[in-house]
């Protein structure tokens, strides 16, 4: 399956592979984000064998509006993904553009069925304020316009799926010494040994790997699912960034697809060598100056790019240091 991305957000071109591991490398500001929000948007709105409806398209095809906050896309701009001689293509009121009934893309032709979105661990701090705004639009028929994103998370925290996952949950509570739990009113807390701790009072790092397990017991790690983290690095500390590479690395090798944005050199380094040491593809790209792409469509090439990019600095650092040594020289 491929993504192809054309002047949408900061993205001018992007070409994108996620058949496993999909990493994608670079400064703020690069078009990262923009690959997963669109990724996320095709396949909500990409319709289902013999049902056309789809999650988006019962809320009116309004997903632009609702992922990007936009009524529309540009003119000129491309979303689309490609699975062989098969395309399904999106602009928000006309999603599948010009294609021939026997070539358009359907969930099944890249045998996927849900996609997961994981902005931030605050979803976590928002959980009550989620369920009280569910119980309120039940009851008085509205809806509230809120980040779409958190909401679809918040749901898969707190809905069980039937079908049975991935299972890394005893993984994730070992690495935090302990377990997301509800109480009996439905509120998740922490717990540590015995002790409940609420979780405002809980580190944002913990809160990332809460999130992976409560998506484990929940079933909706499965290898029809493909799962977005949007930098999961920036909470976590080096040694944990690399434990968050091996359980990512261990969900794509059960089957599970996933595109990790990134701008950490030790997160990307950790998912490039325990990918290797597990014999798990993995695909990366470096976002620079509008596109996503590899450089001469290799990996070693692209790799190295991006540590350059990264390691930019330490090499500020080591500028500092000589200037500093030069005045010490010369008084």
């Amino acid at each position: 399956m491929e993504i192809h991305l054309k002047n949408i957000g900061m993205i001018k071109e992007a070409n994108v592979k996620l058949d496993g591991l999909t990493v994608i490398a670079g400064e703020n500001d690069t078009g990262k984000s923009t690959v997963g929000k669109a990724l996320y948007l095709a396949l909500k709105s990409m319709p289902h064998k013999n049902d056309n409806k789809n999650l988006l398209s019962r809320i009116g095809h309004i997903g632009i509006n609702i992922i990007f906050k936009l009524d529309r896309f540009p003119q000129n701009s491309i979303l689309e993904i490609t699975e062989g001689s098969k395309r399904y293509s999106y602009d928000g009121h006309n999603p599948i553009m010009n294609i021939s009934s026997d070539s358009k893309l359907k969930m099944e032709d890249i045998g996927i069925k849900d996609v997961i979105f994981v902005e931030t661990p605050l979803v976590w701090n928002f959980s009550d304020f989620f369920r009280d705004i569910a119980l309120i639009e039940s009851q008085i028929n509205i809806e509230v316009n809120y980040p779409y994103l958190m909401k679809d998370l918040n749901f898969k925290l707190f809905i069980k799926n039937a079908i049975k996952g991935v299972d890394i949950k005893n993984k994730m509570t070992s690495l935090m010494g302990g377990r997301f739990e509800k109480d009996e009113k439905g509120s998740y807390f922490f717990n540590r040994n015995g002790k409940r701790i609420e979780l405002v009072n809980i580190a944002t790092g913990i809160k990332m790997f809460g999130i992976f397990q409560v998506l484990s017991q929940n079933n909706y790690l499965n290898k029809d699912t493909v799962l977005i983290l949007d930098e999961p690095e920036v909470h976590l500390h080096p040694k944990w960034q690399l434990e968050m590479a091996k359980v990512i690395v261990e969900l794509v090798k059960n089957g599970v697809k996933v595109l990790v944005n990134s701008h950490s050199p030790y997160m990307i380094e950790a998912l490039q060598r325990y990918a290797e040491l597990e014999k798990v593809i993995v695909d990366f790209y470096l976002a620079e100056d509008g596109y996503i792409k590899k450089v001469n469509e290799d990996n070693s090439e692209t790799l190295a790019k991006i540590f350059g990019k990264l390691s930019e600095p330490f090499e500020l650092f080591e500028d500092m240091d000589s200037e500093r040594m030069g005045k010490l020289i010369n008084g």
